[in-house]
């Protein structure tokens, strides 16, 4: 009869309770000879969980006994196999499929019977009972951490060293970091800040970098459960030095929430993309660029990608200057009228303020219990069971109240005459100065559509270069 053994040990526990692999080993091997079995292999997991059946040597273990190639799996402990009553039931199916024993060295375990198999699953609900407990109690000492301001390990992040259980500056990576910070507050997208960080060896990709312009890290903070269902917890006490500034990193926010609302509109070096329409076919504008001479032009998509479409390509330059003198600083009242939907006909709901107070305050008010409560946590003033109780009935109020609060918000958000003749009195100052992001930002925060065309008379030469008409276009 050929026997597979399996061994298993996580991070901690051959120091904590003993379980070394080479202890694990020789047991099962006496045993697999006591009985006169033939060992057929032995699957070692090594510093592994086993919260899942995902570890390399349990699915291979998997793969042989669907192929028959042993009659018995030989461990020293159930929680060494599973530590789930789940992944056991699926364990116990596969191995009743293939005529596959199971025996335990230190356990009477006797699968053939419905005692035998009430207690296994027993014992297995205990290992995976006991496995949750070990993790609330790590839960609750690093929420105490975090609490405290201090880190719970890691990896230290990119800018800084780890030194004697403290982050120290890296200078070399921290001017990286401030460039990332720099390029991004100045219109430069993800992608475009990856490619620049290439050029000198470093591979960062667009979620890595969106990652570091959120981490608080960089101005002297601790954050910690950002990526769990847990509350993030940033700490407030300075513990470390700050690469970035405050109000830098305040500005990247800023940008990061009006940029992941707007998309790659947004962040396109290309100013009025993602409003222009076609006159001639309804389609919309992409923008293109001469690589020969570096200019950027506009180009109907349906001509682009189909030749369905006959409205001639047209440089940016001729379009922004069309568009200013549509736009007359010396009559900005002509912009209004314009306008094929008159800003003034459109009603403005006056939102109710009082309501609004009233939802701000009762998310403060959720919010400071919560911090009460994670903070007599951290102190183990209560226990984490009770944390849970206290904290649920205000998890989701907070989230009704947010999502009422921001209906509200989006609702009421209409531009008024004053605001817009204020943006066009300054608007042909602002743009010589303006960031790309900037001028973007003005377009799209005004316009929802801009219907181009050019004239009929035009007739394509080299060096002639097409005007264009602006037919109308659609305030948001």
């Amino acid at each position: 009869m050929k026997a597979a053994l399996y061994t298993r040990v996580s991070k901690d526990e051959q120091f904590r309770e003993g379980y070394s692999i080479s202890s694990q080993k020789e047991h099962c091997i006496n045993f697999t000879k006591s009985q006169g079995w033939e060992i057929y292999d032995i699957y070692v997991e090594e510093g592994v969980s086993a919260k899942t059946l995902n570890r390399p040597a349990i699915l291979r273990l998997i793969a042989d006994a669907k192929a028959q190639k042993f009659e018995v799996v030989v461990f020293y402990k159930l929680d060494r196999l599973v530590r789930s009553v789940r992944d056991l039931d699926d364990l116990l199916k596969l191995f009743d499929d293939n005529n596959i024993a199971i025996r335990s060295v230190t356990e009477p375990f006797d699968t053939t019977t419905a005692i035998g198999r009430f207690l296994i699953t027993l014992v297995a609900a205990i290992a995976q009972w006991e496995r949750e407990t070990i993790s609330e109690r790590v839960v609750v000492n690093m929420t105490k951490k975090a609490l405290l301001g201090e880190r719970n390990g890691g990896k230290p992040p990119f800018g800084y060293d780890y030194k004697n259980g403290e982050l120290t500056i890296n200078k070399e990576e921290a001017n990286f970091v401030t460039d990332i910070f720099r390029l991004y507050n100045n219109g430069k997208g993800l992608r475009t800040i990856a490619l620049y960080l290439q050029q000198f060896g470093l591979k960062k990709d667009a979620r890595t970098l969106a990652n570091m312009l959120e981490n608080p890290v960089y101005i002297g903070k601790v954050r910690w459960g950002n990526n769990s269902k847990l509350e993030v917890i940033v700490s407030e006490d300075m513990k470390h030095p700050a690469i970035i500034d405050e109000e830098t990193f305040k500005l990247a926010q800023r940008n990061r929430q009006q940029r992941t609302v707007a998309g790659k509109k947004a962040t396109s070096p290309f100013h009025f993309s993602g409003v222009l329409r076609c006159a001639r076919c309804g389609s919309a504008l992409s923008g293109y660029t001469k690589k020969a001479r570096g200019s950027k032009h506009y180009i109907c998509i349906a001509k682009k990608n189909h030749g369905t479409c006959d409205l001639p390509m047209f440089t940016e330059s001729t379009l922004t200057t069309e568009f200013f003198n549509s736009l007359s600083a010396d009559n900005p009242e002509r912009f209004i009228q314009y306008s094929q939907e008159k800003l003034k006909a459109h009603s403005i709901k006056q939102p109710d303020t009082s309501h609004i107070n009233w939802l701000k305050k009762e998310l403060t008010a959720i919010k400071t219990r919560k911090k009460t409560w994670l903070r007599s946590l951290g102190n183990q003033v209560i226990s984490q069971e009770e944390y849970l109780e206290m904290t649920q009935e205000d998890t989701k109020n907070e989230a009704l109240l947010s999502e009422e609060l921001n209906i509200i918000v989006e609702e009421n958000v209409p531009l008024d005459d004053d605001l817009i003749l204020a943006r066009l009195t300054n608007l042909s100052g602002m743009w010589l100065s303006a960031s790309d992001f900037e001028k973007k930002s003005f377009i799209n925060d005004l316009f929802e559509t801009i219907t181009i065309d050019v004239p009929a008379d035009y007739k394509r030469a080299p060096g002639n270069t097409p005007s264009i008409l602006i037919n109308h276009f659609k305030l948001k």
